[in-house]
């Protein structure tokens, strides 16, 4: 059973498990989609399209779907110092969303780009008892190893099939029951991204799913059945 832990596009061919990611503005209910596999939910205020006007009414909605028992996770969420949105609307977005996840106990995805010293402090002066794992990873050896050292899981994606990149160098490096592996917004299957984990990591791909699928059993706090 493969598992794609966060995209944005439904695979229909897919008869693993796939975590889809509903964005602002939010659906007034979950997507229904016709699947021989499973389907999950991801909930969450990107930065990218946090608007002041709108915060309030998002929020509202956001805690609507995310009490729906499909919707496992809280995010895509977090920080990145390349939009144009201000950072200090990001912090207020993100707070409140890491406070939402502790209410509801469900685990949070984090978009982090160019701030991860401030995510590491927040984590740090917050301390959430849910399980923090970042999406898309694909930074350097000195922040990977700083991430793992406080704790969060990390989930890579199509930089693995790029031998120059740093998930493709460092995926050695990330404890196995800290890895998850995504296809996001990219065209790619999952598939292509367990064969490359596989033969990077030297191991079989059962092996492989058998891991990733304890890592989310773990992190989704037995929310989930029929696995």
């Amino acid at each position: 059973m493969m598992i794609n832990f966060h995209t944005h596009h439904f695979e229909s061919v897919n008869t693993g498990i796939q975590v889809l990611n509903i964005l602002q503005p939010f659906p007034n209910a979950l997507p229904c989609y016709s699947t021989t596999g499973q389907i999950f939910y991801s909930v969450g205020m990107h930065p990218w399209y946090l608007n002041a006007a709108t915060f309030e009414a998002d929020k509202v909605q956001m805690e609507i779907l995310l009490k729906q028992p499909q919707a496992l996770f809280v995010g895509e969420c977090g920080l990145d110092r390349l939009c144009d949105v201000p950072f200090s609307l990001q912090e207020e977005a993100f707070l409140w969303q890491i406070t939402l996840a502790e209410k509801l106990q469900k685990p949070l995805i984090i978009h982090c780009v160019r701030a991860y010293s401030e995510l590491i402090a927040i984590k740090k002066k917050v301390k959430p008892t849910i399980p923090l794992i970042v999406h898309g990873f694909n930074a350097n050896e000195q922040i990977c190893k700083q991430l793992l050292q406080h704790g969060f899981y990390l989930s890579l994606g199509t930089a693995l099939l790029n031998d120059k990149s740093n998930a493709y160098r460092l995926l050695s490096i990330i404890p196995q029951k800290y890895l998850f592996l995504e296809t996001d917004d990219k065209n790619c299957t999952i598939s292509s991204i367990f064969a490359r984990t596989s033969e990077l990591l030297a191991i079989g791909v059962e092996d492989l799913q058998e891991i990733i699928l304890q890592n989310f059993i773990s992190v989704s706090k037995n929310r989930i059945v029929n696995l």
